[in-house]
């Protein structure tokens, strides 16, 4: 695709130099290209005999006791070794110069292919696309590129408590949060999301918006994975003969986790409630979406953390408890948030890491240090 179009994806293909870059001696800033040698016994004399701007090529080389006015970026002249800043002399008329200090050979200058060679790989494949990419691409030459093609996830969201956010629940009803949060992060992981709205807790409707789902390169539902009576998932994906490989994660939030494949398109059962959804898509579906386009799939950075409040963790499974992670001084340090479980959305939003802590770990006090999660919305140096 062009590279107009690119910002996003991820590399299909390792990207290398066609030229050396910079493709020949480049001054680094305005100035006068000099012989160093006639600047050893500053303040030298030289006499001005040209000029050479960026996008120019030299018209004279250069002798003896002679400089040639060079802008930024312009190739440095034959016979010049180094380049003095403009600051650094006083004209002495229209075409004489004094050079107040000396310059040392090379200084100023940046050398044909000091950046890279020609050949050399700038970009591997799997990759995704940034805006620092995006620079090297076109410094590469590269126009069009080829990437990994986004895959197609619908979402289906069950359970009939679940209304849309425009309406106001009445009874035992709840907006449907689900729903607009993982569409999102199904957008943010790069892939095209084909939204199959929300099913209500009956086999029948479930089934009919599964068969549509299995069409596509991912499926992902949420809700209806657990134990209860009215958890229907699994059953209906028996019907369509996908092969489950699991059923639970030891983790917390977000234990039931169903995984499963049906010929070419992956299954994941998310649970209902919000932040454990959030959470699972996160640590798995994430992954599997930017391995299908060709990148590392890499989890989140993980840091070492020093707690200025008590993390608990009672679950006996691995737990991901939200904090606010902030820089102090040559540390990090992670204030853990309250949260009421895991269908509070409002402690989730105001997190920008998540403390680890591992089952056999039950407690880790204040001066502790733990590893941490960054999440995407971590800012070095300040909350979120």
């Amino acid at each position: 695709m062009s590279l107009a179009d690119a910002l996003g994806r991820y590399l299909a293909e390792d990207v290398t130099a066609d030229l050396d870059i910079p493709p020949f001696d480049r001054a680094m800033m305005d100035g006068y290209a000099v012989r160093s040698a006639d600047t050893a016994r500053a303040p030298a004399v030289l006499r001005v005999v040209g000029q050479v701007r960026a996008g120019q090529l030299p018209a004279t080389a250069l002798a003896a006791a002679e400089a040639i006015q060079i802008m930024t970026g312009a190739p440095v002249p034959e016979g010049a070794d180094a380049v003095q800043q403009v600051e650094k002399t006083r004209a002495l008329g229209d075409d004489r110069i004094e050079v107040g200090e000396a310059v040392e050979p090379a200084q100023n200058i940046a050398a044909r292919g000091c950046e890279v060679r020609a050949g050399t790989i700038v970009l591997e494949g799997g990759r995704r696309i940034d805006a620092a990419a995006i620079a090297v691409l076109a410094t590469a030459g590269r126009g069009r590129v080829r990437v990994g093609r986004q895959p197609r996830v619908a979402l289906l969201v069950t359970g009939d408590e679940l209304v849309e956010a425009s309406q106001r629940p009445t009874g035992g009803q709840i907006r449907n949060a689900n729903g607009p949060a993982l569409l999102a992060q199904i957008h943010a992981s790069g892939a095209i999301a084909e939204p199959l709205g929300v099913a209500p807790d009956d086999a029948e409707e479930i089934a009919a918006s599964v068969e549509r789902g299995l069409g596509s390169d991912v499926l992902v539902l949420s809700g209806g994975v657990s134990a209860g009576a009215f958890d229907l998932v699994e059953a209906v994906l028996a019907r369509f003969d996908v092969e489950i490989f699991f059923e639970r994660v030891a983790i917390k939030p977000g234990a039931p986790l169903v995984f499963g494949q049906r010929q070419n398109t992956l299954v994941f059962g998310l649970p209902g409630n919000p932040v454990s959804a959030m959470m699972t898509f996160d640590v798995f579906v994430r992954a599997a979406l930017e391995r299908l386009q060709g990148g590392h799939g890499a989890p989140r950075p993980l840091v070492e953390v020093v707690l200025e409040g008590v993390a608990r963790n009672r679950s006996r499974r691995k737990a991901y408890l939200p904090a606010v992670v902030r820089s102090s001084g040559a540390r990090l340090v992670a204030m853990p948030l309250r949260s009421a479980g895991s269908a509070d959305v409002f402690a989730h939003a105001r997190a920008n890491a998540l403390v680890v802590l591992e089952a056999e770990r039950i407690e880790a006090r204040v001066g502790e240090s733990a590893p941490a999660l960054l999440l995407h919305r971590f800012v070095e140096g300040g909350d979120a």
